[in-house]
This record gives structure tokens, C-alpha cells and sequence, in this order.
């Protein structure tokens, strides 16, 4: 048969034929699987399934960030937990053989920019966008938050109302995303991250059931789904606590020249310092936005105090500094406080984290600017970074509402967390942005271990994919999501099924 070949070779080339074939086999199964699966849900919710000869289609499958964008092979935007119940039983049933499925993606607000996090490539795209209620109790205590609505429509839903919760920072994330993976909110120095003030889950589990996941049912889940993401099922409703505010915050954008650096590194460690003393209402973020060509940029530093008629003691450098190239601070409703980031081409986004020191803070910075000359070739590239303060009194905060699964509960030291946000307009440039993020990720947590301020914690709502959040809490609590999964989601599927988010691993 293969007169010109030895043995070893005709074994190789069996092999080889063997494995091609063994990949056909599998990838005509899950062909078989997806269209079974979209066939039913068709079938059930005739309007609320696409697929790619829809006219449709091209507006349901849009993404924040064309970086996202995939072709799965239909979409559907169910109307309720029961819709969302028919379709999970669907995933885990495929075509109907032993051992079937059907891949899916999970899309809430649909605001992580990597490829696969919340879309998938010839599976099924399950779309929670219509579910976007927003719903005070009538005892005021709480909001009801549908999976697919936005923070927009929170906020927006409630101006006016007397009424304040932790949420997202730019209005248009998804509740879902923000949520299981922590979330950071300008409230967050009060009561902790957007997760610790979750009252109750509502969620469709592997087996279709909807259950209420609470500190009296499944306590386990409960704990789990407060930045376990999205590896236990689908979750249709937040009921987030609310508590009594004016609405009414100080605080707004200021511009400084990218020269300023030094002074603005200084001010974020005072700022981030507890031991300058607690100012849980005052919150910041500074962004460093830098054109990667040229090295030009600017500081865009994001003052906030909720506390409307405070001193705003802890701000006050930032609010002197000069000189100012833009300077928005005004006492305003939180509603109009924060802007959405209009919808981008590419980007992505990785993060790390470690202990507050000035030093460190610099050779963070440093290294963030060096490795952005590796992409100085790279057209119309903006750098972005961000520090994100982490101080021990938003701990305290989190651990007074019950804390969470993300392991900074033991917290002794002030942490920042630095994140890396690389924006720019050409595919063909992907793979030099993401090695050099990725090369970013990795000199970050290597300096910052070298000189013994490194800290394990990565944030998932900022991560990329080349990342191990779940892994980043530490073994004990990566230890205890497994069995909450094992215990839930006892066939797996959205540990092998769903592709996107922050797997568990050998479960």
C-alpha cells in the first residue's frame, strides 16, 4: 500500500490517518448536537432563535468590542428563567446519545472583549439581553436585577428613588459579568464589591432546575457564585441590598499631562494608604492613556465621593494638582456621574495585583512603559493602564456583608491593582498586542514577587484569558468551587460545555 515507505513510517502515517479521522468523527458529533439543539429551541421559542441566515443575525450577535465577535450558529434570547431552564436541558442532552451536548457561550451585558468569553464559534449563543428587569422591593431593602440587564439600566431605572447600591463603574458592563466576577464599584470602600452585596441568586443549575441560592438555601452556592463566575449555571436574577442615599456625589474627571506621573504615583500610594486614615466614601482610579507610536499621552485621574457634603480630604491633592488639561469636577447625581465606553474595535485586558509600596508602584510603571515600546509599530495603539486602589477598610467593608469566595478575606496590607487595557483598530496586529500584553502580565507579577510585594489575587473581571483567577484565590478556596461544582453541576457541563469564563480545571 505504501511501497516507498518503511514500517515506522506507515505506522506514523495510520496514526496520523487515525487521528484525522477521530477528529472528523468528533467534530461531525458536535455539528449533529448543535443542530439538534438549535432545531429545539426553534422549535419552542420560534421567536427568540436566529440563526446565521437571519436577517437578524448580524444585530443579535454584536458585541462592546469586535474582538469578541464569533459565528455561533444560532443565538437565543430567552424571556425568563424558564426559558433559560428549556434551553440548558437542551445543552445537556445534544442529540440525544450517551454522552451528548451542545457547546454554548453566556452573554449578559457582553463587555469582556476576548474571543470565546461570552461567544462561541458554531455552538449556541445563549443571549440573557431581554431579561433586563430592574425591580425595587416595595420594603426598599433590595433590587432585583435581571441576568441581562446593564448598570445603565439600574442606574437610570432609579434616579430619583433616595435609594444606592454597588455596581458597575461604567454603566454600560453587564450586572452578570461585573457581579460573579467581584465587581468594583465607587461604593466599594462602604460596602465592600458589588458581589458582598448580593442577597440572593436565582439560577438555573445543570439539570434545568431554577433554584434561590441565599444564606439560608444552598449556602455553599451562595458563597461560590461571589466571584466563582460563571461555573455552576446560569444565573437569571441579583437581588443586590440598597440602602438610603441622596444620589447626589462630588467628584469628576481631571486631565494632567502624562510629565505629571511622578506626583500622581505619589498621591495613589498616600491615597491607597489606610494608615493615612479611612476615607471609605472617597474613591479613585487614575488611567494612564498613552498613544504607543509616539509616547505622548495624558493622566485621566477618576475622583469620587458619595459623600456629597464631606471635606473630600483624601482627593484633595488630586483635586489641586496642576496643571489640568481637562477638569470636570462637580457635585452631580450618581446617575450622571459615570459614562459608558463607546463600543471599541480591539482591546483587551489583563491585571495583576500587589502590596502598596511606592517603589513598587514606579517599577510597575516603569515596566508597563518599556513594554510598550515592543508595540510602538503597531498603528493607532493606546496604551491604557489603570490602578485600581485596594485598601484593607474595603475588606472590612466586604467581610461586614459576609465576604466572598476571592480570597483577600486575611488581607493585612494595602493592595492596588494595576490593569493593562491595550486598544487598537487592526486584526492583523492581534497577535503582537497579545504577546506583549501577555509578556506585560507575566514581568508584573515576576518584579512584584522578586521584591516581595507580589500578591496572588487577579481581579476576573479584568483578566484575559491567559489567566487563572479561580486558581488566584488560593488552593483552599479553588479546593471548595470544585466541590460546589461536582455537588451542582454533577455531569459537568458548564465546566466542558460553556468554553468562556474562568474555568475550575480538573474538577
Amino acid at each position: 500500500m505504501f511501497p516507498s515507505m518503511n514500517r515506522t513510517s506507515v505506522i506514523a502515517a495510520a496514526s496520523l490517518l487515525a487521528i484525522l479521522a477521530g477528529e472528523a468523527v468528533a467534530t461531525s458529533s458536535a455539528a449533529k448536537n448543535v443542530a439538534a439543539c438549535c432545531t429545539k429551541l426553534q422549535q419552542a421559542y420560534p421567536d427568540q432563535v436566529v440563526n446565521t441566515n437571519s436577517t437578524l443575525y448580524e444585530s443579535w450577535n454584536e458585541r462592546w468590542a469586535d474582538t469578541a465577535e464569533l459565528t455561533p450558529s444560532c443565538i437565543f434570547r430567552p424571556l425568563s428563567a424558564e426559558g433559560v431552564s428549556f434551553a440548558v436541558k437542551t445543552f445537556s442532552q445534544g442529540a440525544g446519545g450517551c454522552g451528548d451536548y451542545c457547546p454554548f457561550s453566556i452573554k449578559g451585558g457582553g463587555h469582556t472583549p476576548w474571543a470565546g468569553a461570552n461567544n462561541i464559534d458554531g455552538g449556541i449563543a445563549l443571549d440573557l439581553g431581554l431579561m433586563k428587569q430592574t425591580v425595587v422591593s416595595e420594603d426598599r431593602s433590595y433590587i432585583a436585577l435581571g441576568g441581562g440587564a446593564l448598570w445603565h439600566d439600574a442606574y437610570t431605572n432609579t434616579n430619583g428613588s433616595g435609594i444606592a447600591f454597588p455596581g458597575g463603574r461604567c454603566p454600560g458592563t453587564g450586572v452578570g459579568g461585573v457581579t460573579l466576577g467581584g465587581g468594583y464599584s465607587w461604593f466599594t470602600g462602604q460596602v465592600g464589591f458589588v458581589s458582598d452585596s448580593v442577597l440572593n441568586f436565582e439560577i438555573v443549575l445543570s439539570s434545568g432546575e431554577i433554584v434561590n441560592a441565599n444564606a439560608t438555601h444552598h449556602t455553599d452556592l451562595f458563597l461560590a457564585l461571589k466571584g466563582g463566575n460563571n461555573n455552576f449555571g446560569v444565573v437569571t436574577r441579583f437581588d443586590l441590598a440598597v440602602f438610603e442615599h441622596s444620589q447626589m456625589v462630588h467628584g469628576g474627571l481631571v486631565i494632567v499631562p502624562a510629565d505629571s506621573s511622578d506626583k500622581v504615583l505619589a498621591g495613589l500610594y498616600d491615597f491607597t494608604d489606610d494608615s493615612n486614615g479611612v476615607h471609605a466614601t472617597e474613591g479613585l482610579q487614575v488611567e494612564y492613556f498613552m498613544n504607543a507610536t509616539t509616547g505622548d499621552g495624558q493622566i485621566l485621574l477618576w475622583l469620587i465621593d458619595t459623600d456629597a457634603t464631606g471635606d473630600h480630604a483624601a482627593l484633595e491633592p488630586f483635586f489641586e494638582m496642576e496643571p489640568k488639561l481637562l477638569n470636570r469636577v462637580q457635585t452631580t447625581p450618581i446617575a450622571d456621574y459615570a459614562t459608558s465606553i463607546p463600543a471599541v474595535s480591539r482591546v483587551l485586558m489583563t491585571d495583576a495585583t500587589f502590596v502598596n509600596d511606592f517603589e513598587t508602584i514606579k517599577g510597575v510603571y516603569n515596566i508597563t512603559m518599556e513594554i510598550m515600546k515592543t508595540v510602538s509599530h503597531v498603528p493607532d495603539l493606546t496604551w491604557d493602564f489603570q490602578f485600581e486602589p485596594l485598601s484593607r477598610h474595603t475588606i472590612e467593608a466586604s467581610l461586614a456583608r459576609g465576604g466572598n469566595i476571592m480570597g483577600v478575606d486575611t488581607l493585612e496590607e494595602d493592595l492596588l491593582v494595576v490593569f493593562l487595557m491595550p486598544l487598537w483598530l487592526d486584526a492583523k496586529y492581534d497577535a503582537d498586542v497579545h504577546a506583549a500584553s501577555e509578556k506585560w502580565y507575566r514581568a508584573i507579577k515576576e518584579y512584584t514577587t522578586s521584591v516581595g510585594k507580589g500578591h496572588s489575587f487577579e481581579f476576573a473581571n479584568y483578566a484575559a484569558w491567559f489567566q487563572d483567577p479561580m486558581a488566584s484565590y488560593g488552593a483552599e478556596n479553588l479546593e471548595f468551587l470544585r466541590e460546589v461544582s461536582r455537588k451542582y453541576d454533577p455531569s459537568g457541563l458548564f465546566q466542558k460545555a460553556v468554553r468562556g469564563g474562568y474555568k475550575l480545571g480538573t474538577v
